[in-house]
């Protein structure tokens, strides 16, 4: 039977471009939950940073503190002050990691400790000196320890932020794409016989809904909002300060 109205070409046409919607739209949805797992450990591996960060600037400050400690006991040492005054002139550093930020014990200052209890080793012997510096060893190694974390996650951090652009750019692609599809199938319709047509104006609801691509179960502009707060997150991210840090 001849299909004189152009009704049968017109469903034919929505339907292709229905089924390439909701492929595009399954895309979408897609390449979002990826995005979203990928955001999950992003955030997750940044508070670790933070976290580990915080715990090696206490650890920093109870090695301080054990340092002056056995400061104050060494000043207690007859040669102990004019020792210090010859190997701090020196300023020889030692293979030992120290922060500015000593309060009452400079690095030279405590460079010039070390080599001292190195010359005088019965000093270490000691139950007051042995008890300090068995902490001092304790929490130099935890710091090492919290380094390596800290490094692993800021790893993680910088490798998640590594791909996101380009994830970023397929979703914002599979968008576009979705967009360019529903305005083509819908102005190509509106273009054809049938839709023009009395037929179709006088057609029922039902009728009407076989010629026309339907929208209401799409969830395009709540998918792109995702995309677009997802990409603020991943720029502030950025903004932070992820070196790692030598050990």
């Amino acid at each position: 039977m001849v299909d004189i109205t152009g009704k049968k070409n017109a469903i034919d046409v929505k339907n292709e471009y229905q089924k390439a919607l909701d492929y595009s739209h399954e895309g979408i949805k897609k390449i979002v939950g990826h995005l979203h797992k990928m955001n999950h450990k992003l955030k997750f591996a940044l508070a670790d940073t933070q976290r580990y960060k915080k715990d090696i600037g206490a650890d920093e400050d109870e090695k301080i503190k054990s340092y002056n400690s056995l400061n104050n006991l060494l000043k207690q040492e007859k040669s102990f002050e004019k020792e210090m005054m010859k190997l701090s002139q020196k300023g020889k550093a030692k293979n030992i990691s120290i922060k500015t930020k000593f309060k009452d014990v400079d690095d030279v200052r405590f460079n010039a400790m070390q080599d001292y209890l190195d010359k005088y080793p019965e000093y270490a012997s000691k139950p007051t000196f042995k008890k300090i510096l068995d902490k001092i060893s304790e929490v130099e190694k935890g710091i090492k320890d919290t380094k390596k974390k800290y490094n692993k996650e800021v790893s993680i951090v910088l490798r998640e932020l590594a791909y996101f652009p380009k994830n970023i750019m397929q979703a914002e692609d599979r968008v576009k794409r979705f967009k360019d599809q529903l305005k083509e199938g819908t102005e190509k319709l509106k273009k054809m016989r049938y839709l023009k047509s009395v037929a179709y104006r006088l057609a029922s609801e039902r009728i009407k809904r076989q010629v026309n691509i339907h929208t209401l179960y799409y969830r395009v502009e709540e998918n792109e909002r995702i995309i677009q707060q997802l990409k603020k997150e991943v720029a502030n991210a950025k903004r932070q300060d992820l070196e790692e840090m030598d050990y």
